[in-house]
């Protein structure tokens, strides 16, 4: 009996040895595996920055001498206001400095008409002026296409940059861009309605909404433009939404914007002193955003006799928006911003040195037959 009770005693002993030692021998096992993962893990982080500090140093070494400047993910007016004007800013000061630049897009994943817009109108300024203006393509295939359908590389790269030209087309799938010098044309107004008439209604149509708003603006250029060299380019971009049927519409000029234009008026002009005047009688517009309401709503006046302002100018084009003329209407100048179809009229942080301006027209919109 007293065997049998040592030799279980030591069966018991061996086994808790062997059962401990399997433990160990997993835990071993798998303290091994997830070092090589992790090891695996490192090497390949390891790769991966090192490609992206080559394509930092490959970049570099392209554009050596330029300033880089990286696009924010979201860029767009409407979309991603502030980064969007910070964005432009930048390019801005590199202008003022006389600065060669390099714009940074590769890491762009959502690009709208009006970014296009801004990113053709400075490359043509810095251009005509001497400098260099560079870029890289979006990693994003679609934005990269829509890039290279508005003609911006072919610009880009391009020996040569004309700036005296009247207005020009550019148009691949879904998209028009346009530009032209300070003229108002009639003519160019007149084939964009048509172009468009035929998309949103599936025959041409007289949509005067939005044919007096574009020489409204083309007009507005001229009065607001500086005296730089290619300052006074207007540009414009239409957009076809094939789902929604609807047409989108985004025009802007580098100029000195609205309240600096109506700053700068002389006696001799009709809206001259008209910025105090509405001051005076609206003390609570304090800040340009309650300006741009007041203005359009029609309450600046000119100052030679006194009435109400009823000329050309952002109360027509209100009004048109009233009259579901044109729809969705979006206004940037200056300190001042408004989405109207949300009310929303708030101050910009810094100033935008120019004046953008968004529209859409959809098969509810007012139009007429072509031909009467």
């Amino acid at each position: 009996m007293e065997r049998k009770n040592k030799n279980r005693k030591k069966r018991k002993r061996h086994s808790t040895y062997f059962r401990r030692l399997i433990l160990v021998r997993k835990a071993a096992k798998r303290w091994r595996r997830e070092f090589c993962e992790k090891k695996k893990k490192k090497k390949r982080n390891r790769k991966s920055r090192s490609a992206e500090e080559k394509e930092e140093e490959r970049l570099k070494r392209i554009f050596a001498g330029y300033d880089f400047i990286i696009a924010p993910q979201v860029l767009s007016l409407i979309d991603n206001e502030e980064e969007t004007l910070g964005f432009i800013r930048k390019i801005k000061e590199k202008y003022e400095e006389r600065k060669k630049v390099c714009v940074r897009l590769d890491k762009v994943r959502e690009m709208t008409t009006d970014a296009v817009l801004v990113l053709l109108s400075n490359m043509v300024q810095f251009k005509l002026s001497g400098i260099d203006f560079n870029g890289t393509k979006p990693d994003n295939l679609y934005l990269k296409y829509k890039l290279e359908s508005s003609g911006f590389f072919k610009r880009l790269y391009g020996n040569t940059m004309q700036g005296n030209d009247e207005f020009s087309f550019s148009e691949i799938g879904n998209h028009l861009y346009t530009h032209g010098q300070k003229t108002v044309v009639s003519k160019l107004a007149d084939s964009i309605v048509e172009y468009t008439s035929k998309f949103v209604w599936g025959e041409s149509r007289r949509c005067q909404g939005v044919q007096l708003t574009l020489l409204e603006l083309m007009h507005n250029t001229f009065d607001h433009a500086d005296t730089q060299k290619g300052g006074k380019h207007w540009w414009l971009s239409v957009e076809k939404d094939n789902y929604t049927k609807e047409v989108t519409f985004s025009f802007i000029d580098f100029g000195v914007g609205i309240f600096r234009s109506l700053e700068n008026k002389t006696p001799d002009e009709p809206l001259y002193g008209s910025l105090g005047e509405l001051t005076r009688k609206f003390p609570w517009a304090n800040t340009e955003d309650k300006k741009l309401k007041l203005i359009m709503e029609g309450k600046i006046k000119k100052n030679q006799d006194n009435k109400y302002y009823r000329g050309k100018g952002l109360a027509n084009i209100y009004t048109r928006y009233k009259e579901n003329k044109i729809g969705s209407l979006t206004i940037i100048s200056n300190y001042a911003s408004c989405n109207i179809d949300r009310q929303d009229f708030h101050q910009l942080d810094k100033e935008f040195e120019g004046t953008f301006i968004s529209f859409k027209i959809s098969n509810q919109t007012i139009s007429l037959p072509w031909t009467i």
